[in-house]
């Protein structure tokens, strides 16, 4: 084939592709209020879309910004994700290097992984009150367990043959957990941060929707109680682009610091 191993062609071709896409939906969704298959009280077209977006970009909504709502709702996502971060990675690489360690915490990371995140959200609340506080904190116990059961998984998926051959050439612990160890486990851990980010992401949406008085979770809610279904659709429209923003961001990172994936 003539694009295969073009890896320009096969972008260009992605690139076109997705375009395309988003025009067929985007001229779909146009032919369901053009055509009054769907009333507009139920779906607003683009146009009332767009028009909601200068709107709410000159004057905000019910006393917020629209960059305000997009920086608290970042806010929250990040936080929580970077604090599950700093805690989820060495735990986890601790517990794929410590039978000891790994016994002892392996039970209560797989007990919080299935948990619904939203149900620690009303002791949270006690506790912490409506505020940042609480979602970021809920944002935290929802990453922590992905990101640590995923770091664990990529240490026990290294090669023992990789770390013996180490040991046999004198590599000292140090130096195999350096050299050997952490290199072969980044794919995996990279691809559970992934995971865990668009976890915290979608969370913190319901947790906005339930405690909140600035973010786009709470855009949308409030715009739900007033029937406002195009400020809805932008909610969503918007939540949607973050969320590809951030994924890719985390991808563009993959691919810079582990350029040796693949290559096992």
């Amino acid at each position: 084939m003539s694009g295969q191993g073009d890896p320009s062609g096969e972008r260009w071709m992605r690139l076109g592709l997705g375009t395309l896409s988003v025009a067929i939906g985007l001229a779909a969704w146009q032919a369901l209020g053009s055509f009054h298959l769907i009333p507009s009280g139920l779906l607003a077209s683009p146009e009332e879309v767009w028009a909601a977006l200068i709107d709410i970009s000159r004057h905000g909504y019910r006393g917020t910004s629209l960059g305000q709502d997009i920086g608290a709702t970042l806010f929250r996502a990040l936080a929580g994700f970077v604090i599950a971060t700093v805690i989820g990675v060495p735990l986890g690489l601790w517990m794929g290097m410590s039978r000891l360690t790994a016994a002892a915490a392996d039970w209560l990371v797989q007990f919080l992984r299935p948990l619904p995140p939203l149900s620690f959200l009303v002791l949270l609340t006690l506790w912490l009150g409506t505020g940042d506080l609480a979602k970021v904190g809920l944002l935290a116990l929802t990453a922590f367990p992905i990101i640590t059961s995923a770091t664990y998984a990529a240490v026990g998926s290294v090669p023992q043959q990789k770390i013996l051959a180490a040991q046999s050439l004198g590599a000292s612990s140090g130096q195999i957990f350096r050299h050997v160890l952490l290199p072969a486990a980044l794919p995996m851990i990279s691809t559970g941060l992934r995971i865990a980010l668009a976890a915290a992401f979608s969370t913190v949406v319901a947790a906005e929707l339930m405690a909140g008085s600035d973010g786009l979770g709470w855009m949308i809610f409030s715009a739900s109680q007033f029937l406002r279904n195009d400020i809805i659709l932008l909610g969503i429209i918007l939540l949607g682009l973050l969320g590809m923003g951030l994924n890719s961001l985390l991808l563009g990172l993959d691919r810079g610091l582990i350029h040796w994936r693949g290559r096992d």
